[in-house]
């Protein structure tokens, strides 16, 4: 998962707002708020900041990178923040479409800000997703290399250290859940098909990440400098979220991988 904070200070962010509150009328936004997409896919390097698939821009594919409402605007749900750049998320349409949905949960309903107009109305909600613009990832998971059946998958996990009874536990488990990012092959999934494509997702962000992750537990450093000679190798797992999570360890394995 991609920390995407940095979206909202980017230089190009501003102008993205500007060029689409000068096209719209309020609530009829929907030929527009595509504009942010491309920002947001250079921010999370043509990542999915969720599941971190490579993303294409060619419609009705698994990957195709879409614009999601983090509350959706649906008219019991959010229907005033629908033109609200703030509330847009980038995702693949895998984990908006087939995994999301119009999901989101509350940790109290009662707090639900039914009538909000703006972001920032729904700061007393406790959403049990989090918006990856908004929160970094590498306060709530590590990761987990583990295997399966099928073999080796790569998938989140509770950051040690989170209490059962907290708010953060009910959080990284809703969000585990929800995108199928943990365990996956055990959760039912009415699309079968869907829970197949997750799992090969894991598994390639597995053969990915796990020498990598094996140099670092080594802590040989003559081993890693040699691994950390390849810049091109390096460069491209740097476009991951995955790669902070190994530098700083936050992961963990079964140990019959390492």
């Amino acid at each position: 998962m991609i920390d995407m904070r940095c979206y909202f200070t980017h230089p190009e962010y501003q102008n993205c707002v500007n060029i689409f509150k000068a096209k719209f009328t309020e609530n009829k936004c929907d030929d527009y708020w595509s504009g942010f997409t491309a920002l947001q896919q250079n921010v999370s390097n043509n990542k999915c900041p969720i599941c971190e698939v490579e993303l294409t821009n060619t419609p009705n594919k698994t990957h195709t990178a879409t614009l999601d409402h983090f509350r959706p605007k649906d008219q019991d749900m959010y229907p005033n923040l629908k033109c609200k750049p703030e509330n847009y998320i980038l995702m693949c349409s895998l984990c908006n479409i087939t995994y999301k949905k119009n999901d989101f949960p509350l940790l109290d309903i009662l707090q639900k800000a039914t009538n909000a107009k703006e972001v920032a109305e729904t700061n007393n909600e406790q959403p049990l997703l989090f918006n990856p613009t908004e929160k970094n990832p590498l306060d709530f998971f590590e990761l987990a290399f583990r295997q399966t059946a099928q073999g080796g998958i790569l998938e989140l996990k509770r950051k040690q250290g989170i209490p059962k009874d907290s708010y953060e536990y009910k959080i990284c488990e809703t969000m585990i859940k929800t995108f199928g990012l943990g365990y996956c092959e055990s959760y039912p999934h009415p699309n079968d098909n869907a829970k197949v494509c997750r799992i090969e997702i894991l598994t390639k962000h597995y053969n990915t990440f796990v020498e990598f992750a094996k140099e670092i537990k080594k802590q040989d450093q003559k081993s890693l400098a040699l691994f950390l000679k390849d810049k091109n190798r390096i460069e491209e797992l740097k476009k991951y979220g995955f790669f902070q999570f190994i530098v700083k360890k936050q992961f963990n394995y079964d140990s019959s991988i390492f």
